[in-house]
């Protein structure tokens, strides 16, 4: 039971400073939050803060895990019917990973901070295919070589997509970026043989 306690109380606080740090970054750059802005922002105190963490890139590490697993849920939710030669048009209530995107943009903005974190767009690109994979394997009927190759080229639309949004600081609505790309899908859908 103690331990129960003990390791809610550690996620709840680790809630906190992650959040700390998500709130944080939505006015100022990684570069100049200090481990004293954290704290004082989480409302804890140093020493609480390094029970948890080595420093602030220890806390970021956990930050991205995070997003990271978060965004293959919204990945896996959206796409998860829409598998390389199926024949469903895309309907705009399932595709939610451009509003997982917008809601997360101020987390995500450590993506254009490449000094930060080096080849971070690879490794999005790399688990977005490889969770492509995984959840649309058991349903697609295709050679092996095809099916990868599908699954690499709408990776690197998606991250293509969700990129140049960022770049243009999301000044398009989460549901436009959506319907763009329904749109674009549904076209290769419709136009199938």
């Amino acid at each position: 039971m103690a331990d129960d306690m003990d390791s809610r109380s550690t996620r709840r606080t680790k809630h906190l400073f992650k959040d700390a740090l998500l709130r944080l970054l939505e006015t100022e750059s990684f570069a100049y939050i200090s481990v004293k802005d954290i704290v004082e922002t989480a409302d804890f105190n140093r020493t609480t803060f390094y029970n948890h963490y080595i420093d602030k890139f220890d806390l970021l590490d956990d930050v991205t895990k995070d997003l990271l697993d978060e965004f293959g849920d919204a990945l896996q939710k959206s796409f998860q019917k829409y598998y390389p030669n199926s024949k469903i048009l895309m309907k705009k209530t399932d595709i939610t990973i451009f509003e997982f995107v917008y809601q997360n943009r101020h987390g995500l903005s450590i993506c254009k901070q490449t000094e930060l974190l080096p080849n971070f767009s690879q490794k999005c690109s790399q688990a977005v295919l490889d969770k492509l994979i995984d959840v649309w394997s058991p349903q697609v009927d295709m050679a092996e070589h095809r099916f990868k190759a599908y699954t690499k080229i709408f990776t690197y639309g998606l991250m293509g997509t969700i990129s140049g949004w960022m770049s243009e600081d999301f000044s398009t609505s989460p549901e436009t970026v959506t319907q763009e790309f329904i749109d674009f899908y549904n076209f290769k859908v419709e136009n199938m043989h």
